[in-house]
């Protein structure tokens, strides 16, 4: 939020961005509606408290009767108050009030001309202090609105009074005291009223504001958290400050590294070597998200995935099979569209692993066990173009998938195995 634009004019109050005094003025209608009503229903009641009083002779009627100002007042509270009840009232609110008010000091005006002689020459103005009080604190009309009104009020008494001869020039003066110092005090209370209101609503916008931005930095956090996390593992986090660690029994653990990367990013620039990392990468990231793998990591051009953790599933080597099949797919289609001689090399190996987050500062989620370095052989053993795996995860795609069998071979570190080429649907190698 810009505070340039809810600083307040000290002479008018506004807010000097437009589009605040806007909200501003939308806010104050709309929260007007009510108490306006409840002014309006009350002058109706005392216009017709007043006209059953004088009825019943319990008060006397003045000179001229009072009938016909107050039936004016009564239709105008009533015209309000079905105004009040359209949409074209909360934009034009401030208008009709002033005007309305405006109507209302006439009818006072008139009321008081009615008033015998002697109370008018005494106390005549005591009705038109009423409508001040009004005005400056009942009428919700906002501080400018509210000062025209009242002093308008009030010189158009005076006039009238002066006017028709119904005051002399001493009793004018008079009476222009208690209006003025009324006018004075009302100023001061709509003033001190108006003031507290959008200081109010400034703090609430501002404070609105900063809810929002730290809702965004939470979410951007959030979301930078899931980016390096698994969700039900960043939950954990969020919520215990124990270790995170756990065994699963049965996943598959996918590697894979592109062929020839150390030649390629000697002749590259390191601004284009990186945008074709995060091309390729990047597409690996929407493979695991679309199969159900959870990338562990990337070490240069090296990317570790695993399937069955955090979420386990029970069909986890054919799930990074057919991740590993659109693996190579991708590297096809970015080495044709670059013009680069890609390929790549993959493993997977199915078996236990421990699983858990490390560190407190820069912390990752990691996998270890004899089942990483294993899948890890198989990729650093394999086929440029084809996806190498043992025979633990060649019997749980059996039936799924074509392997080739690569027989008895030496690996480093694991002696001899007996390692299988997976592939594709057809029976042909993805080599």
């Amino acid at each position: 939020m810009n505070d340039d634009a809810l600083r307040m004019d000290r002479l008018t109050l506004r807010f000097a961005g437009a589009a605040v005094e806007a909200a501003y003025a939308e806010e104050h209608a709309r929260t007007s509606v009510r108490p306006i009503r409840i002014v309006l229903a009350a002058i109706v009641v005392l216009a017709v408290l007043w006209y059953l009083l004088v009825s019943s002779g319990i008060v006397v009627r003045p000179g001229g009767g009072l009938e016909g100002p107050m039936a004016v007042m009564i239709v105008l509270c009533a015209i309000v108050y079905v105004l009040s009840r359209r949409p074209l009232f909360l934009r034009w609110q401030q208008t009709i009030l002033f005007a309305v008010f405006c109507l209302f000091s006439a009818i006072v005006i008139e009321l008081s001309s009615r008033m015998p002689a002697e109370f008018l020459l005494t106390r005549g103005y005591v009705f038109m202090l009423l409508q001040l009080f009004t005005i400056y604190s009942l009428a919700k009309l906002r501080f400018p609105q509210a000062t025209m009104a009242g002093w308008l009020g009030a010189a158009a008494y005076l006039g009238y009074m002066a006017g028709s001869n119904l005051l002399d020039g001493l009793a004018v003066a008079r009476h222009a005291v208690p209006l003025g110092m009324g006018n004075l005090i009302g100023m001061l209370i709509c003033y001190q009223m108006d003031d507290a209101a959008r200081r109010e609503y400034a703090a609430m916008r501002q404070l609105n504001a900063a809810m929002r931005q730290l809702g965004e930095e939470r979410e951007r956090s959030e979301q930078l958290l899931l980016n390096i996390l698994p969700a039900p593992i960043a939950e954990r986090l969020k919520t215990s400050e124990e270790s995170i660690a756990e065994h699963s029994d049965g996943v598959t653990v996918l590697f894979a590294d592109i062929v020839g990367f150390t030649p390629l990013s000697a002749r590259k620039t390191p601004r284009a070597l990186v945008e074709l990392l995060n091309r390729i990468f990047s597409e690996f990231d929407a493979l695991a998200d679309a199969h159900g793998l959870e990338k562990i990591k990337t070490i240069g051009d090296a990317y570790m995935a695993v399937a069955g953790l955090p979420q386990p599933w029970p069909d986890h080597a054919p799930r990074a099979a057919r991740m590993a099949l659109a693996m190579l797919d991708v590297t096809a289609r970015v080495s044709a569209e670059t013009g680069e001689k890609l390929a790549l090399r993959i493993g997977l190996h199915s078996g236990p692993v421990v699983a858990g987050v490390i560190g407190r500062r820069k912390f990752t989620y990691d996998l270890w066990g004899d089942t990483v370095n294993t899948a890890s052989r198989m990729e650093s053993h394999g086929v440029p173009g084809a996806i190498h795996c043992t025979e633990a995860t060649a019997s749980l795609l059996q039936g799924a998938f074509q392997l080739q069998a690569r027989g008895a071979m030496e690996v480093k570190g694991k002696g001899e195995m007996l390692t299988f080429l997976l592939t594709d649907a057809k029976g042909t190698s993805n080599g």
